[in-house]
């Protein structure tokens, strides 16, 4: 599948102008999703970013079994371990965290919650935030080449944060 660039930007783009919803982070976390190791970036996000922004994101690239993903490994440019540079132009991962995607090996795209942020307990109960969640890789996974949400499957073990607590909290596609 040929991913359609201008088609997953305008998807980027509106995902960008949605609020999800207002997190108090700042008041209850000492920066937790800005320090950790691993944010990967989604098929030509980096690209966007830059249009946007004139910053390029990625630092780094993570070479896998079926391809290369675009990172931002443990080490973020655009922060100080509390307060984000970039906020307006952050990374989808970024804007969506403590949600995030995970492929089983069943070939289901399942929506995870990390665990050991501060709000996940009131994030998954406020159905308004979730349903926007939801809504948005439901736009995106079509869009996508199923070889990505693969890849992400393929990052070791290692380089994702030890201490992430994984829950799943809602199924995203079924046999990708």
């Amino acid at each position: 599948m040929k991913i359609d660039k201008e088609q997953l930007f305008k998807v980027y783009h509106e995902i960008y102008a949605t609020n999800f919803g207002f997190m108090p982070c700042i008041e209850k976390c000492d920066g937790r999703c800005e320090q950790k190791p691993l944010s990967v970036l989604l098929p030509y996000e980096d690209e966007f970013i830059f249009i946007r922004s004139g910053k390029h994101v990625s630092n780094e690239k993570l070479k896998l079994q079926n391809g290369t993903l675009e990172i931002i490994g443990n080490t973020c440019n655009f922060t100080d371990g509390v307060k984000c540079f970039i906020h307006a132009h952050r990374p989808i991962a970024c804007r969506l965290y403590p949600f995030y995607p995970n492929l089983t090996e069943e070939n289901i795209l399942e929506l995870l919650v990390d665990e050991t942020c501060p709000l996940t307990e009131s994030l998954i109960k406020d159905t308004s935030y979730l349903s926007n969640i939801v809504s948005a890789f439901n736009k995106l996974v079509p869009l996508i080449d199923k070889n990505y949400w693969k890849m992400l499957s393929q990052v070791p073990p290692h380089l994702w944060d030890d201490t992430c607590k994984e829950r799943r909290v809602g199924i995203l596609a079924k046999d990708l």
